[in-house]
């Protein structure tokens, strides 16, 4: 089932694509101007399949907003399973030693059975975490949402920022 947001897939993943281009330009631009670009590995399980996950991303910080694309490859027998994503998230908490924060963004989720067609769901994510600022790989924590697969999951997930 394809997330129905008023907008065709075509749509959706030109978005996509688009957000990529930029997400590109903003790491050229933050690497010529010195801004923080860093990256981000993570792992986790998936709600509703109780699927585990590994993901890795870049991050694009511009004072409390942050770009992220990312990708994540769930571990099915049977099938190959995984997601594409940029997300944003805006600090809301700031504190010394942690940092919470809200973000969204948009995102595809790939099934394709061992022996059976491959299927792309447009998927819209909303995220919430906190993140340990004083420690030195930066862990954090989170919660994602995926709206659109038809079982709507939510993943929950650590990693580390570097």
């Amino acid at each position: 089932m394809n997330l129905n947001l008023g907008i065709s897939n075509r749509c959706a993943r030109t978005t996509a694509i688009l957000a990529l281009a930029l997400a590109a330009t903003l790491a050229i631009a933050a690497s010529a101007s010195a801004a923080p670009v860093g990256f981000q590995a993570t792992g986790g399980y998936y709600t509703e399949s109780d699927d585990t996950f590994l993901g890795a991303g870049a991050r694009f910080k511009l004072a409390t907003v942050t770009l992220i694309p990312n990708a994540e490859w769930l571990f099915q027998s049977n099938a190959n399973v995984y997601t594409l994503n940029i997300d944003g998230t805006l600090n809301v908490l700031p504190m010394g030693v942690a940092t919470g924060y809200v973000g969204g963004g948009l995102g595809f989720f790939t099934s394709k059975p061992d022996h059976g067609s491959s299927n792309t769901d447009t998927v819209l994510n909303l995220i919430a975490g906190a993140g340990f600022n004083g420690l030195p790989l930066k862990p954090f924590a989170q919660l994602k949402w995926l709206i659109g697969t038809g079982n709507n999951p939510v993943a929950f997930m650590i990693g580390a920022r570097f």
